[in-house]
């Protein structure tokens, strides 16, 4: 929304998302959502990057296939 008659948009409610991207030869990137990945309070990201957040450290953003590959937990194929 907007405050205090400016032409700003402020964000007043929502998770929070925060990410630094280096382009150059290799995209190389690092983010961070405040809250965590996922909804359910039994998984291991439920507050995993709230906790991060809290000590100022990211995470490494993957954007190539051997990348995600080689930092997966797991896989998934429907129909197998």
């Amino acid at each position: 929304r907007q405050h205090d008659g400016t032409k700003n948009w402020y964000v007043t409610s929502g998770n929070s998302f925060i990410a630094s991207v280096e382009f150059g030869d290799k995209v190389r990137a690092k983010a961070l959502m405040a809250g965590g990945l996922n909804g359910d309070p039994t998984s291991d990201h439920f507050f995993d990057q709230g906790e991060m957040y809290g000590k100022g450290t990211f995470r490494d953003v993957h954007f190539y296939r051997e990348d995600v590959e080689a930092n997966m937990e797991r896989s998934y194929h429907p129909g197998e």
